[in-house]
């Protein structure tokens, strides 16, 4: 057969990148900018215009972040209505992923993905989810504790913990565990704890929901009736007592940085 006469008989294929047309993004309260600067970027970079629902607990702050991006999206040239914010409890969510967009993203727990893929479900909406978990820091043998140690102090604590990528287990190698959980058990004791406004340096500032420093310490009383041995912190006693010396700032939700040793 002629080289003309294959070339004629093979197919040929070719990837095409098109907008896919109004993104809706649900995004949690944790990191207020960062969170709606992700999908945002993602999608106007692309070719998209982007529906962002806030976290009714980040009502306020998105005034003063949109703003931010009205002037950015001014000083490009582009549309002023390419991104625009929305606030509200799961009903503006569930009207916004049913509304007719053309795609969602949602950032958050598994028990609120769920229902949002299933809202998306009726009209086979692509859905892009990042749900929770339990992360896993896995320190091998070999470790250089000098390096891990202050790592591992930031995967647990960063922003109390409140943070989707932050360290949620730690599996140590049992030739080094016990150094291992003696240094980090010593930092988490001896940090600063308090208002990060207020005077002085702090390590590590409020938990920022109501009742968030009650389901840590049920956490904690659940794993140490489960056998579990407190190396740091874990007293709701000395919680609640921070919280008092707080209160005169307008302060709470201090719950002391802890350690724990599970061993199985």
């Amino acid at each position: 057969m002629c080289q003309r006469c294959m070339q004629a008989f093979y197919k040929t294929a070719r990837v095409e990148w098109v907008p896919m047309g109004v993104v809706a993004a649900i995004v949690p309260w944790n990191w207020p900018f960062h969170n709606i600067i992700n999908p945002i970027s993602a999608a106007v970079m692309s070719g998209n215009a982007i529906v962002v629902k806030v976290s009714e607990h980040t009502s306020w702050s998105i005034d003063y972040y949109s703003r931010i991006v009205k002037a950015a999206l001014a000083a490009a040239g582009a549309p002023e209505l390419l991104v625009q914010f929305v606030t509200g409890y799961g009903d503006a969510g569930h009207a916004l992923v049913t509304g007719g967009v053309d795609k969602v993203v949602f950032v958050g727990s598994t028990e609120v993905g769920k229902k949002v893929m299933a809202a998306a479900s009726e009209r086979l909406t692509p859905v892009t989810l990042e749900l929770g978990g339990k992360d896993a820091f896995i320190v091998c043998e070999d470790a250089d504790l000098n390096q891990v140690v202050p790592i591992a102090i930031k995967a647990a604590f960063l922003n109390c913990g409140q943070n989707c990528a932050s360290g949620e287990r730690f599996i140590i190698h049992q030739i080094i565990y016990d150094q291992f959980t003696q240094r980090v058990a010593e930092i988490a004791r001896g940090m600063r704890q308090g208002p990060t406004l207020g005077a002085g340096a702090m390590d590590a500032g409020a938990m920022c929901m109501p009742g968030s420093v009650e389901k840590v310490q049920r956490l904690i009383d659940d794993a140490v009736s489960k056998g579990a041995t407190v190396l740091a912190g874990g007293r709701q006693g000395h919680v609640q007592q921070q919280q008092q010396q707080q209160s005169a700032n307008g302060t709470n939700g201090l719950a002391a940085p802890s350690l724990m040793r599970v061993t199985r």
